[in-house]
């Protein structure tokens, strides 16, 4: 169904996640527990790397989503991004995260960028969503460099390991997306 690989330049692709990444998966989710945990509520439920596993098992079984995607330099995993279409196929939701030795350098803007292309584009949807928390700058940024609308915060909406935080919620509709 989907057009992945996608070539993202400087050596980075984006592709479909397999079964022979869950070691490479596990490392750099293993590494970036600290720094995930008070943004990412799947820190707490990610602890051994059956958990990592089944995750992974049902992302690579379902084709309609594109949920299970990664940021890779050459075999090495360097990042999540993925695309949860609702299940109307209306709307979808981007949700993001790299390891801190690969910010900075744009790979998660242009594979952002090109799940927005396939979401428009390949599964015909109409919205596409990215909630961020209100204190985390770098994951704000995405979005907003994009041309996301900033639609409101979205009080309590976000959870991590220490608690509730807010959410501030961006959207794009397919006919703001450059390409339309």
């Amino acid at each position: 169904m989907s057009p992945l690989p996608v070539d993202l330049g400087d050596g980075a692709v984006l592709r479909r996640l397999r079964m022979d990444d869950l070691d490479r998966i596990w490392a750099a989710v293993d590494a970036e527990r600290t720094r995930l945990d008070p943004w990412m509520i799947w820190i707490r439920d990610t602890r051994t790397i059956e958990d990592e596993r089944e995750w992974l098992e049902r992302v690579v079984a379902d084709e309609r989503s594109l949920e299970g995607c990664g940021i890779f330099i050459g075999d090495e995993y360097v990042g999540g991004v993925g695309l949860m279409p609702d299940p109307f196929g209306i709307a979808g939701e981007i949700g993001y995260w790299i390891r801190s030795e690969f910010e900075g350098r744009g790979l998660v803007t242009r594979a952002v960028r090109a799940l927005i292309d396939l979401g428009f584009r390949e599964m015909g949807l109409h919205r596409i969503v990215i909630r961020a928390g209100v204190g985390n700058a770098r994951s704000r940024a995405i979005p907003e460099r994009l041309g996301f609308a900033q639609e409101g915060i979205a009080r309590g909406a976000g959870r991590s390991t220490t608690g509730f935080y807010d959410l501030v919620v961006y959207a794009l509709l397919e006919d703001g997306w450059p390409t339309a």
